[in-house]
């Protein structure tokens, strides 16, 4: 077996870094052939993965090593290029949340194991295509517009220092979701969901679609959302006051019972495709990655990409 490891060492406050030394030594005291990768910065992987694939023989395995963004940019770099070569993930970011839902190791001696059984799933991810902008991407877990791109920004602002003294844990949201609402302004959006009639949603805190449950280093935000089900969740919420947040956050993070408890400001419908406008400057995120758009029509749906299950 002979491995080609793409590193983001910056990733999970310098865990990407960890990881791949740890990947390394394996491979040098088990007599694991391989090459390597280290980024440097947010979009390099679309710039070596020419050179990659232009050299990688049908014996070598693609491992990105990073957090879910580095996942995100090394498949979608892919997908750009027509490539549909499976790729494993070991992951070293800080919230972990695919890894979390897919049940992927962290540990190279089982990571390597796992690998050599070469047990390749086509895996369900989001696609979209921004028309206004002409941006096309794709979200592992979930793209969203509002207030959760908003924390996205709050806590990449967070230093690294801290991520990786303190980590990251569900309470630790807490404090960006009171800041980033303290600074929220609520927006309409247009909604379509599959080809049903068009709906319109005022007054929205969010606006987003989840592949699986998992938001925000281990948070179920929306328990019913799993990866690989043949549809995601479109989710809205809506007329939100700090009163409704803090009753809110302790069944988002232990009963999991929020949309039920909630449901004149929890709403969510399950889809295979969807498009969303919104007619005012606003940001969005994609696995905890960070856009802004001055305004949004947007078209979603599902497609494969091959992993190894490891």
């Amino acid at each position: 077996m002979q491995l080609m490891i793409i590193a983001n060492p910056f990733s999970g406050g310098g865990n990407g870094k960890k990881q791949f030394d740890k990947l390394v030594n394996y491979c040098l005291k088990n007599n694991i052939t391989f090459s390597t990768y280290l980024t440097q910065y947010s979009g390099e992987i679309f710039e070596i993965i020419p050179r990659i694939i232009q050299n990688l023989s049908s014996e070598q395995k693609m491992i990105i090593i990073g957090g879910d963004g580095t996942l995100n940019e090394a498949i979608s770099s892919l997908i750009a290029f027509k490539q549909e070569i499976p790729v494993a993930y070991l992951p070293a970011g800080t919230g972990n949340d695919f890894a979390r839902e897919m049940k992927f190791t962290h540990d190279i001696a089982t990571f390597i194991k796992h690998l050599q059984n070469e047990t390749v799933k086509q895996l369900e991810i989001i696609s979209y295509h921004e028309k206004l902008s002409h941006k096309k991407g794709i979200a592992i877990n979930s793209l969203g517009f509002g207030i959760d791109a908003a924390i996205c920004q709050l806590n990449n602002f967070q230093s690294k220092s801290q991520k990786k003294r303190f980590g990251l844990n569900k309470l630790s949201y807490l404090t960006p979701i009171i800041d980033a609402f303290k600074h929220h302004q609520e927006f309409q959006a247009s909604i379509q969901i599959d080809d049903k009639p068009v709906q319109i949603a005022d007054k929205n805190l969010l606006v987003g679609l989840f592949n699986h449950s998992y938001f925000g280093g281990g948070i179920q935000f929306v328990p019913t959302a799993k990866q690989n089900s043949h549809h995601f969740e479109v989710v809205v919420t809506r007329d939100v006051t700090t009163k409704v947040i803090l009753k809110a956050f302790p069944f988002i993070l232990w009963n999991k019972q929020h949309f039920e408890q909630f449901p004149n400001h929890l709403m969510k419908q399950t889809a295979t495709k969807a498009c969303i406008k919104i007619k005012q400057p606003i940001l969005m995120q994609t696995d905890g990655e960070v856009t802004s758009f001055e305004a949004v029509d947007l078209e979603a749906k599902l497609i494969t990409y091959p992993i190894y299950l490891t």
